[in-house]
């Protein structure tokens, strides 16, 4: 029987975590400071690596610029809007705890590389599209994200009285027989938060609260039927953030790209420059993902690409449709670096990288946003993919468009 494009593949099971995690606050910190230098020099090189643990933020890494930047006073910022405010709570004071920045600039042989047009390191990226969800990522992935969303603006909202900054959630989604009465489509979840809480809140008040306000209608608006929601099953959970547990930036990889369900070349994206291809090949990756099943040519697609450092062009480039596709893989991955310009710098101006602010990208994933309008998740090249790929062409003759 035809599967629906909306279908489950297999079980599924993603995780996505709260503002405050400890991990997360290093990311958001990287980025802030990566944003900082390209605002004022768009042509930074900056490599931003943090580290966040009780009493202390530790920022180190390579950055060449013109720019000057107050990197203290930016990364107090960042911990002032998370919410770090009470030691004894979170570990950190956005006014008090002490900052130490230890900054060095880029290598000579890495910028001798990248002033010649070439990738700021080698490295291995993947880029993943499925048309299950309208965001064109996994469905888990959709609601582990929808649902951390929704218990950091409880948070916001309620300026910090019942909830803390730090969290984390995780959605396992299977699909079963349909439930029938109801109208239930048999898509089920069993669904983990973990959510920071002040002494006074009970956890039969607090469970209480995230299933019936926040789990309940992210579920229900994509037609998920709750099968069990475990909601702090350790108890409680009053002290959080590097009170609790030190974090360090890109240490959440699954959590920034596709849940764990597609490969993963292993580098992060937070803190770093589009000259570097962990960042700016995953999201060439993502875009031509995005663009083929876009076109129609599969329901799923994983894209893979291997630069060499101080090379423009990757070196490998792989197309996979997992076995959804319409037109032949290996033809489109032949054909690919003919129709569209794979050079990093090209990638970075194409989707316009040095103007990008990536503090946003820091939480809540790097693709597929309903609150973020990035350029690698846009359809833009459907049409052309689309037109040479249905009909018998000769890649020599493809006319190469910018990406």
């Amino acid at each position: 029987m035809a599967r629906s494009s909306h279908d489950l593949t297999a079980t599924q099971i993603a995780e996505s975590v709260c503002p405050g995690h400890p991990d997360k606050v290093a990311d958001q910190i990287s980025d802030s400071v990566l944003d900082a230098f390209l605002a004022a020099d768009p042509h930074s090189r900056v490599n931003c690596e943090t580290l966040v643990t009780r009493g202390s933020v530790v920022v180190t890494g390579q950055i060449t610029s013109t720019a000057d930047v107050d990197v203290e006073s930016t990364i107090r910022e960042v911990l002032h809007d998370v919410g770090y405010h009470d030691p004894a709570r979170h570990g950190l004071s956005a006014d008090s705890s002490e900052i130490r920045i230890q900054l060095d600039r880029q290598s000579p042989e890495i910028a001798h590389g990248v002033d010649l047009g070439g990738a700021g390191d080698s490295g291995i990226v993947y880029g993943y599209a499925t048309d299950e969800t309208p965001e064109r990522i996994p469905l888990s992935c959709v609601l582990a994200h929808d649902i951390a969303r929704r218990v950091s603006t409880a948070r916001d909202d309620d300026g910090g009285r019942l909830l803390g900054p730090d969290g984390k959630v995780q959605v396992q989604l299977t699909e079963g027989p349909g439930a029938g009465a109801g109208g239930e489509t048999g898509r089920r979840a069993v669904v983990v938060v973990s959510a920071q809480h002040p002494t006074a809140l009970g956890l039969e008040e607090l469970a209480g609260m995230v299933a019936d306000k926040l789990v309940g209608p992210a579920l229900r608006e994509r037609g998920v039927t709750p099968a069990q929601i475990h909601v702090n099953p350790a108890g409680t959970f009053v002290v959080g953030g590097p009170a609790a547990d030190a974090g360090l930036t890109g240490r959440k990889l699954m959590v920034d790209s596709y849940g764990g369900l597609v490969r993963h070349g292993g580098g992060c994206c937070s803190g770093k420059d589009a000259t570097k291809v962990d960042r700016s090949g995953a999201y060439a990756a993502r875009y031509l993902a995005v663009n083929l099943v876009a076109a129609g040519l599969a329901r799923r697609c994983r894209v893979g690409l291997g630069y060499a450092i101080g090379r423009p062009l990757p070196v490998w480039v792989d197309v996979n449709f997992l076995g959804t596709g319409t037109v032949d893989a290996e033809r489109v991955a032949r054909e690919l670096p003919h129709l569209v310009d794979l050079r990093v710098e090209s990638v970075i101006e194409h989707l316009g990288l040095r103007s990008v602010p990536f503090r946003p990208t820091a939480t809540f994933g790097h693709y597929g946003r309903s609150d973020q309008e990035f350029t690698w998740d846009t359809p833009g090249l459907a049409e052309k993919f689309r037109e040479h790929f249905t009909t018998s062409g000769d890649s020599g003759s493809a006319s190469e468009t910018a990406l």
